[in-house]
């Protein structure tokens, strides 16, 4: 009598890994484990460099062209330790592929395969967010720490971390936004910390005129992330016997500048004594590098007329 069939499972061969393949993914693992580890302490160094710059800042005298330095160091530290984080670990993809090619044939090739497959859908993303920061940082599109707006997307906050891929903003109410390079199509870059403005108003007196913006200057919330500067009388202009244009200054945090445009006009209106306030308040947006540049071309044109 024939003994029973055994089943298929019985009879196939269980195939292990070979030692060299079982060394290869050690190393493979030691090789990214190394690379997160210099990743992290290059970020840590960068870090301690910024801080340490920051504190010779403050132990000097602070002008528009030291913060100006101070910005160009952090962007420069950051473009340096992104661009150390792609390159540790594209080192340590290639070392990779490298000692899988030694185990064998078939893993060369599937590792081969694999590779070209991620590449094909990768590649070209990577590679135009890696120009367009290349691009971006060469012309000096924003540095670290700037308040920018980015297009199309109308994102506003300060510039947290600049690198060849991406840039990271860092919202007025904490929030972190990272956008591709690529996706930038326009940067909106305030000249300053903050955005300046200036409120015009027509009123028949000035003494209570001046009255009138200080106490509504009293009432404005202040900070670093509010008013700035509260409202200041800079400029008085008597017009008529009984009309006299009052001009304030404030500056405002980016991304509040409804505190400037609706809340201190509302103030100004609902305090005005009946008959005080002839025209009013209108608030515009003001930059002296602007002025200066508007003004010196109007002079041009009058030379040229």
């Amino acid at each position: 009598m024939n003994p029973a069939p055994r089943p298929p499972w019985h009879s196939a061969e269980v195939h292990l890994p070979s030692e060299s393949t079982l060394i290869a993914l050690v190393q493979v693992a030691g090789l990214f484990v190394a690379a997160w580890a210099i990743s992290r302490l290059a970020g840590r160094l960068a870090e301690a460099l910024v801080r340490r710059r920051e504190r010779r800042a403050e132990g000097s005298t602070v002008d528009t062209g030291t913060i100006v330095a101070l910005k160009r160091h952090e962007t420069t530290v950051s473009l340096v330790r992104t661009t150390l984080r792609y390159a540790v670990f594209g080192i340590a993809l290639v070392i990779s592929l490298a000692l899988f090619s030694d185990t064998g044939r078939l893993t060369a090739v599937a590792g081969a395969s694999l590779f070209v497959l991620l590449i094909g859908f990768a590649a070209q993303r990577f590679l135009t967010d890696i120009l367009a920061g290349f691009f971006m940082f060469f012309e000096g599109w924003f540095s670290v720490g700037d308040n920018v707006t980015l297009e199309p997307w109308g994102l506003q906050g300060v510039v947290d971390e600049m690198g060849l891929r991406s840039t990271r903003l860092r919202a007025v109410n904490g929030d972190s936004i990272r956008i591709g390079n690529s996706q930038i199509t326009a940067a909106r870059v305030l000249p300053s910390a903050t955005r300046e403005v200036a409120l015009e108003l027509f009123v028949t007196d000035e003494g209570e005129g001046r009255d009138l913006v200080e106490r509504a200057a009293s009432m404005v919330p202040t900070g670093p992330t509010r008013f700035v500067t509260p409202p200041w009388v800079s400029e008085v202009e008597q017009l008529d016997s009984d009309l006299v244009r009052i001009q304030a200054r404030a500056s405002v945090a980016h991304g509040r500048e409804w505190l400037a445009e609706s809340l201190l006009p509302s103030l100004i209106s609902e305090r005005a004594p009946e008959g005080l306030v002839v025209h009013g308040p209108v608030v515009m947006h003001s930059d002296q590098f602007a002025a200066s540049r508007y003004a010196r071309s109007a002079a041009r044109r009058r030379t040229t007329a």
